[in-house]
């Protein structure tokens, strides 16, 4: 297994010496390249403003586990935030195994989460899996900076609290999914590679802080899901996002997934993520048609590749969801 270890004060400059070192990888401008006899992919670090650092972690098929353990340092004014999409190669419904309880029995899932870098944080990436990992460490004098609009003095209460979490884990949605596949399409080759790094750590930062709120509420309102609940939701909300292709599942498929009843299912995925199922579903298939309008692909290929057999059909929801025409989108003028 490969072991990182890092004080409060070193660099994450240091995992790629570490790690090149262990594997015999290759390392060039900040970017770290694994070599194909102990997994392929790549990492990459950038400090992008004063208190932020960043890690990206982009592999596949590693020999050996990979630990990246940030000491415990009371006198650190850090928080460490992890947004980590991490799949079984293969696993198109990513049926991950169960247990009883039906809590993933995968020690490395895909999850965001946020730890007080005082009490330390451990990250695990599993052998034989896709990993698109983002690990950012922040000062919390610039976390306030960045999240004005934010009251990150919440945050802090909660994980300095005694009896609270060391770490706040929810599982991954479909904006950090696309998010994460656009920064590690780009980012080793960008010719701007600090300022699309601000921007992009900026826009997932701001939307692990909504997530928080979201849950921090639930919770204070009595209303917070237990652990099989939330891992049961995740099971479903991978299936949507995986098959965006194809028509909606519907409720009886979703529910099997789920092991919960249907209206069940539908109340808690509803107050987890903030959509219904089909709204859910919509907005993950419709996110991704605008990437490819993004990229100048014609209106009735996007229809096609996203699932239409009818570019109107296509059209009409794109409208719903957005305000306006996909042929408006890809020509505003």
């Amino acid at each position: 297994m490969s072991y990182v270890s890092l004080e409060n004060s070193e660099s994450f400059l240091k995992c790629f010496e570490v790690i090149a070192e262990d594997k015999s990888c290759i390392v060039s401008d900040s970017v770290l390249y694994f070599s194909g006899k102990t997994g392929k992919g790549f990492a990459t670090v950038a400090g992008i403003a004063t208190g932020v650092e960043v890690l990206a972690i982009n592999v596949s098929m590693l020999t050996e586990d990979l630990t990246i353990r940030f000491l415990p340092s009371p006198e650190a004014a850090s928080y460490i935030l992890g947004f980590d999409e991490i799949e079984i190669p293969g696993k198109g419904d990513n049926d991950m195994a169960v247990n009883q309880l039906g809590v993933s029995n995968e020690r490395g899932h895909s999850a965001v989460s946020i730890a007080d870098a005082a009490k330390g944080r451990t990250f695990v990436f599993p052998k034989d899996r896709i990993i698109r990992s983002l690990i950012v460490r922040v000062r919390k004098a610039s976390l306030d900076h960045l999240i004005k609009d934010f009251d990150a003095g919440t945050i802090a209460t909660i994980l300095q609290s005694p009896d609270g979490p060391v770490t706040l884990t929810w599982p991954i949605t479909f904006k950090y999914r696309l998010l994460l596949n656009d920064f590690m399409t780009e980012i080793v080759q960008h010719p701007f590679r600090e300022l699309f790094t601000i921007r992009n750590i900026s826009v997932l930062i701001e939307y692990l802080l909504q997530q928080f709120f979201v849950m921090d509420k639930l919770s204070r309102d009595g209303n917070a899901l237990s652990l099989q609940d939330t891992h049961s939701l995740s099971r479903v909300e991978q299936h949507l996002c995986l098959h965006y292709k194809k028509e909606f599942p519907g409720i009886e498929k979703l529910s099997r997934i789920s092991a919960m009843s249907p209206t069940s299912l539908k109340t808690k995925f509803k107050k987890y993520y903030g959509e219904t199922l089909f709204g859910y579903y919509q907005k993950n298939k419709l996110e991704h048609a605008r990437k490819l309008l993004d990229n100048k692909v014609p209106v009735k290929v996007v229809a096609t590749e996203i699932g239409y057999s009818n570019p109107s059909h296509f059209t009409l929801a794109f409208k719903k969801e957005y305000g306006f025409s996909p042929w408006h989108y890809l020509n505003p003028h």
